[in-house]
């Protein structure tokens, strides 16, 4: 809710771009002010109505966040019959459509470049695929990634909310406006976390902030990404005592595979164990029972009497 004494038409627009939802005018009327609150109070009810929005960020660089987030992407779609959109909110060097193998005609930069932020003009940015993944790209030129602002990050974060049920976004490993933004607007944050020191130390600090700024504990969960059993000097265990709850889902170690996929631009074998324990960790996201592992036939068979 904004409070302006201007009449000037240009800088009303701008507040109203910039995320200003109501505006009271001086000098300031008390039940003006409180029909604008209240209206401001009813459109926040009504974005709980809208899909439900997860974050994923990285503890460490390279630590496979973005790779996890592709994923999880695809598991929800499989999941929930239904296409799961992924915004690539890593604007300077996000690899999301990359990972897909494709070239965006239109990108976020095009997107808040055309002045209004509506659903019709997200249909013609996002790439629907074959998959059930709807992609919207990071900007083709890295100095376009300073033309997004917060306002701009939330209209686009609650217009893609109204089209898909379920919306993933993949952060840069900073707390900016931007970030911030996509992370209020979600249910939940991932935080992919490998075992090593450093990164196990940056999952604590990390969650400590953003308790700290009043971020609920229970929507913070963490996954182990490229684990190997015997291989780590900390334990699982230790990242848990840490953070102060319990990681959902371990990821192993299949790094050859998910680097030589990635290059090619496509996914790993379905039955490969990282897209077993992805679609696990889907599941537990989404509040539904995971597909049951199907057993090999060959056991049952017998040729001897």
């Amino acid at each position: 809710v904004g409070v302006t004494g201007s009449q000037d038409v240009q800088k009303i627009i701008m507040s109203q771009r910039a995320g200003c939802r109501q505006l009271a005018g001086k000098p300031l009327n008390a039940e003006d002010l409180r029909v604008a609150i209240k209206r401001a109070i009813n459109h926040s009810e009504d974005l709980k109505m809208l899909g439900k929005s997860i974050c994923v960020i990285g503890s460490g660089g390279g630590v496979g966040s973005t790779t996890f987030a592709c994923y999880l992407t695809m598991a929800i779609a499989e999941l929930t019959k239904s296409p799961t959109a992924i915004i690539d909110f890593d604007l300077e060097f996000g690899t999301v459509a990359r990972s897909w193998d494709f070239q965006p005609k239109c990108t976020i930069a095009d997107v808040v470049q055309s002045g209004s932020i509506d659903r019709l003009l997200l249909e013609d940015a996002i790439v629907d695929l074959p998959s059930g993944v709807a992609v919207l790209a990071r900007p083709m030129q890295i100095e376009q990634a300073h033309l997004l602002n917060e306002g701009h990050a939330t209209k686009i974060i609650e217009a893609t909310r109204s089209m898909y049920p379920y919306l993933v976004m993949d952060l840069p490993r900073k707390l900016d406006e931007i970030c911030g933004a996509a992370i209020q607007a979600s249910k939940k944050l991932i935080v992919v976390v490998e075992m090593t020191a450093n990164a196990v130390y940056n999952a604590g600090r990390l969650s400590d902030s953003l308790m700290k700024f009043g971020l609920p504990a229970d929507s913070i969960d963490f996954v182990v990404n490229r684990y190997s059993k015997g291989i780590h000097s900390l334990s699982i265990e230790a990242l848990e005592e840490r953070v102060g709850k319990k990681t959902i889902g371990v990821i192993p170690n299949n790094y050859k595979a998910l680097l030589a996929a990635g290059d090619i631009g496509e996914p790993v074998s379905d039955k490969s164990p990282v897209r077993k324990s992805v679609l696990e960790i889907a599941a537990k996201i989404c509040g539904v029972e995971a597909p049951k592992t199907r057993k090999s036939w060959m056991p049952n068979l017998s040729f001897t009497k």
